[in-house]
């Protein structure tokens, strides 16, 4: 993985001199913007530094084991920090605080933009962006690697976390040998694998189990080859699901055989988020993504639209 040699230089003297440090992963947090945040804490803590982690939402349940999950604020009171850390916001919009705090990307603070996505336009005063890499936790261990800052087994735990997730537990086609070293080296500094996969991808609470089902239930295959399924506002409110729990649900309707691409419709607070994934070389879902405002990888990919979703019957005369 090739980081930008200035950039880390400007960035170690940056944590150098600073003491009050802002952490802030995205908006809907996952286990990659959770495990960078949360890591990079603990690494700041361990040199005696004051660091704060402020998410505009509140941790899903399922990262609970996660390694200093407690000290996660969903409220910003002020800007008045040392230097700033944005991690795994593919866009200003996603962190939930370009509206209520744009001075966070209009370069005149100390803001550190570490990320993998391809849509990401470098709107810090520092920028690691990797679209190439797996996840912003393996861009993190190869900075704090190259910065030497102290990794401890908290700190490995975390990051390893958001590897796991954002590989699909080694699954996904991101998945190559520079990822496998880098999970290898976090084991080595003392990394739960057997915790992350236990709790991610081997627990799962009633309520999640009953809103797959209504996932399962409304998947459908298009001429296209696309296999497409939709969750309401009313398969939440009767599964008592959280809107978190539908997390990897895409990634089974992806499973169908010959599947173009996967698409997950999903209504939310006035809002329907279109989730899609795809195992085939030739299809870019960011591309298809980005039609609807969206963007993300080649691979996986997002957008969100404002309405809500309508039930609509066709028919057709066939001989």
């Amino acid at each position: 993985m090739m980081l930008d040699q200035n950039e880390i230089a400007k960035i170690g003297q940056l944590i150098e001199k600073s003491n009050q440090i802002l952490i802030i992963p995205h908006k809907s947090p996952d286990g990659d913007t959770m495990g960078s945040a949360l890591a990079m804490y603990q690494i700041f803590k361990n040199m005696s530094k004051s660091p704060e982690v402020i998410c505009f939402d509140s941790p899903p349940p399922d990262f609970s084991f996660m390694p200093n999950i407690e000290v996660v604020k969903t409220e910003i009171t002020h800007l008045n920090y040392d230097a700033i850390f944005i991690l795994d916001a593919g866009a200003t919009h996603l962190t939930g605080l370009n509206e209520s705090h744009p001075e966070l990307f209009d370069k005149t603070l100390e803001v550190v933009n570490i990320d993998h996505h391809p849509s990401n336009n470098f709107y810090g005063r520092y920028n690691i962006v990797v679209t190439n890499a797996a996840s912003t936790t393996a861009i993190l261990y190869e900075l704090i690697t190259a910065l030497d800052l102290p990794l401890d087994r908290h700190a490995a735990t975390n990051l390893l976390t958001g590897i796991y997730t954002d590989t699909g537990s080694f699954m996904h086609s991101n998945t190559d040998s520079e990822t496998m070293i880098i999970a290898a080296r976090l084991l080595a500094k003392g990394a739960n694998l057997r915790g992350i996969s236990k709790e991610i991808f081997n627990t799962t609470k009633i309520s999640t189990m009953r809103l797959w089902g209504r996932v399962m239930k409304n998947t459908y295959q298009t001429d296209e080859g696309v296999s497409m399924s939709i969750v309401t506002k009313k398969d939440f409110e009767d599964t008592g699901a959280d809107y978190s729990e539908m997390t990897g649900a895409v990634d089974y309707v992806n499973s169908v055989p010959n599947a173009t691409y996967s698409v997950i419709l999903t209504e939310r607070d006035g809002k329907v988020k279109g989730s899609l994934r795809t195992l085939r070389d030739e299809v870019d879902v960011a591309e298809i993504a980005g039609n609807y405002g969206g963007g993300g990888h080649t691979k996986a990919a997002g957008f969100t639209l404002s309405g809500h979703l309508e039930k609509e019957i066709r028919w057709k005369v066939v001989e």
